[in-house]
């Protein structure tokens, strides 16, 4: 919300006439770490989809608030999802993906799929990974999609949000006007905290070309110290009385008419070929036909420092 709402030259451009689709991505390394009971009966999008990254979707859709207090935030956020439609299962089922995690490398060593984890069904349905496109049909976003990601033991740790803009209407510097680059603004919320501007630079030399280069900004090397823990906020905020980031009951409530008929359409849908992707990978294939931009494929998870590519 500072970067969003503290900074003039962002509010002007951050709407459908300038972005075209943005990413909001949390990925772990980490398996389900000896809690294959509890998380037989969650799977990501329950456990991160429905909370987590919904909260971060909010945060970079809402209009400003009068004041930074709990009720102004709260109900804008609220109002961003009133404006998503839930699904029918038809569309469930073109504009979603769910993947489970096979055996697999992670930082060169060898880790169990899914279904050899202690407490876990054999013969588990239970999706590790969910990946969901969700439009927000108000004024500003109307026809921007929103495509959310969260999964476990993919390649990278990485939680960031990808603000991707429109590429120029004229390919000036490229015959092919796929080759033109877009600007992206990256929000990296783990690891390595930080704000990354991508943008088009020429190439050195005699022929007009742009090649992509990025702007970076490190929490970590500008104030020489790392902001908080989540939990810790969460507890100084509780013992201050500031609701301001919790979440509020019509909230919830929102928050679950657009969960629950995905929930209720992957039931009643054939199941996918668990599992579909490996321990150490970007997740599975399927997951990119979500993707209609940038040679339709997601944000790269290999880069070690968080930027995508």
């Amino acid at each position: 919300m500072m970067f969003r709402f503290g900074n003039s030259m962002f509010e002007p451009v951050w709407n459908r006439n300038y972005i075209e689709y943005i990413e909001i991505t949390a990925a772990e390394t980490l398996g389900v770490e000896g809690r294959g009971t509890f998380y037989e009966e969650t799977g990501a999008l329950r456990d991160m989809v429905a909370n987590h990254m919904l909260q971060l979707l909010m945060l970079t859709a809402m209009e400003p608030p009068v004041s930074f207090d709990a009720d102004a935030v709260r109900g804008h956020k609220v109002e961003v999802l009133s404006a998503i439609a839930p699904m029918s299962k038809e569309q469930v089922a073109k504009h979603t993906v769910r993947g489970q995690y096979g055996p697999g490398q992670i930082d060169g060593k060898p880790v169990p799929g899914y279904r050899q984890e202690p407490g876990v069904n054999p013969n588990s349905q239970t999706e590790t990974y969910a990946a969901v496109e969700l439009h927000i049909d108000n004024w500003r976003w109307a026809g921007v999609p929103f495509y959310i990601r969260a999964g476990k033991r993919l390649a990278k740790p990485l939680t960031e949000v990808a603000v991707h803009f429109k590429r120029t209407p004229q390919a000036l510097f490229s015959r092919n006007p796929e080759d033109v680059h877009h600007n992206v603004i990256t929000m990296r919320i783990q690891p390595n905290e930080g704000i990354a501007l991508s943008f088009g630079a020429k190439q050195p030399g005699q022929q007009m070309r742009a090649i992509r280069v990025e702007m970076d900004f490190s929490y970590h090397d500008a104030f020489g110290t790392d902001t908080p823990a989540a939990y810790e906020t969460l507890l100084l905020d509780a013992m201050r009385g500031d609701a301001t980031l919790f979440t509020r009951r019509d909230e919830v409530e929102a928050e679950w008419r657009i969960i629950t008929p995905i929930e209720d359409a992957w039931a009643e849908l054939p199941p996918p070929e668990f599992p579909n992707y490996a321990a150490g990978s970007e997740g599975p294939e399927a997951a990119n036909s979500l993707i209609k931009y940038d040679h339709k494929r997601w944000r790269s998870l290999q880069s070690a420092d968080g930027h995508g590519s």
